[in-house]
């Protein structure tokens, strides 16, 4: 009886709570804080965006970009004039035009084709005015009027950001005219952007670009560009 006694007063002072009746102990309650509330148990962290979840495909896109640009143009016909004048000529225009592009702006319709492909059209309305027919015309000459039809590849994907490429025609409709008055035509080429994407969210992103339009109908224009863009999605 002294030992079963000294036993029990051992479990008492020590504090062990001894095992149930069928050997098992008895489980350990969670653990509080102070005031004796439970503690949380900790939650993981939401993960980043991944290029999947951004990608573009199923989703109609609308996109506006705003681009600085210089220009080359070399007339076929020496009597042709590009905007600028050359008293060492017979004709006085110069052989080749070279400064600043008038300012316009892009609108673009397009849908993603896949994770990695864009198909769109894109429509430049000019903002300012051109030259005229001749150098002595004090008319303000014909606005940037062109559409280019292409597709958009990406690459290099990096969470929210990848690089972009594109391959696209261009139409050129603005009305430039000849000496005696008459239209010349539409102008064709080719067109190619590359820049930095930034997708922040699904429905949206924004994007740095350097572009170059070649065309080679009505005259041989180079045209070299930077400039940004906003793009909004909707499926």
């Amino acid at each position: 009886m002294r030992c079963l006694g000294g036993a029990i007063l051992a479990l008492v002072v020590f504090g062990v709570s001894p095992a149930g009746a069928d050997g098992v102990a008895s489980p350990v309650a969670p653990a509080k804080d102070p005031v004796g509330a439970p503690v949380a148990a900790p939650t993981a962290a939401a993960p980043a965006p991944t290029p999947d979840t951004l990608s573009h495909k199923g989703m109609f896109e609308l996109s506006l970009r705003l681009a600085l640009g210089l220009r080359a143009i070399v007339p076929y016909d020496k009597v042709d004039y590009c905007g600028d004048t050359d008293a060492s000529t017979s004709t006085g225009n110069a052989v080749v035009c070279t400064g600043r592009a008038p300012f316009s702006f892009d609108l673009e319709l397009g849908y993603g084709l896949t994770r990695r492909i864009d198909v769109f059209g894109e429509l430049r309305v000019g903002i300012q005015g051109d030259f005229g027919p001749t150098a002595a015309s004090s008319a303000e000459g014909p606005r940037m009027l062109h559409f280019s039809p292409g597709a958009r590849f990406f690459f290099s994907d990096a969470k929210s950001s990848k690089l972009f490429t594109t391959a696209q025609v261009v139409f050129d409709f603005a009305s430039y005219k000849d000496p005696s008055g008459a239209g010349r035509g539409t102008d064709i080429g080719i067109r190619n952007l590359n820049g930095l994407w930034l997708d922040l969210e699904k429905a949206y992103g924004f994007y740095g670009f350097i572009g170059e339009t070649l065309t080679f109908s009505r005259w041989l224009r180079f045209e070299l560009e930077a400039g940004i863009g906003v793009q909004v999605r909707y499926r």
